[in-house]
């Protein structure tokens, strides 16, 4: 998945631009995706224990960013079909939750959802 499917599902759900605060910024998607780089590929500069941190706090970061952006489309749109949709998404973003590929989907399924009923981009 690309970094920018991330930055354009929070700024559908906030309607703004580039934004670090609510989260709507492709880098920190991108920083991540270099934890998870990082963490796979068993970089020498760190240990297996500063690698998962690492991944574990960016990804932590993500997977709230689009929990919380999850929970305000939800607001947003005004399908019962919907809303139950978004509420199998967001169910699945709980704490102990720390796959990227599963996220990615996550990220997609929403973001389709979402333009489906009425968000669009800024």
């Amino acid at each position: 998945m690309d970094a920018m499917e991330y930055e354009f599902l929070l700024r559908r759900v906030y309607r703004c631009g580039r934004n670090y605060s609510k989260g709507a910024d492709a880098d920190i998607y991108r920083s991540m995706e270099h934890a998870h780089h990082n963490l796979e590929t068993k970089t020498l500069y760190f240990t297996q224990s500063e690698r998962e941190y690492q991944f574990q706090k960016a990804f932590a970061t993500v997977r709230n960013n689009v929990r919380d952006a999850i929970e305000a489309g939800m607001k947003q749109v005004g399908s019962k079909e919907a809303i139950a949709q978004l509420q199998d998404l967001k169910s699945k973003l709980t704490i102990r939750f720390y796959s990227k590929e599963e996220l990615d989907e996550i990220i997609e399924q929403a973001d389709d959802i979402l333009r489906e009923n009425g968000l669009s981009e800024v």
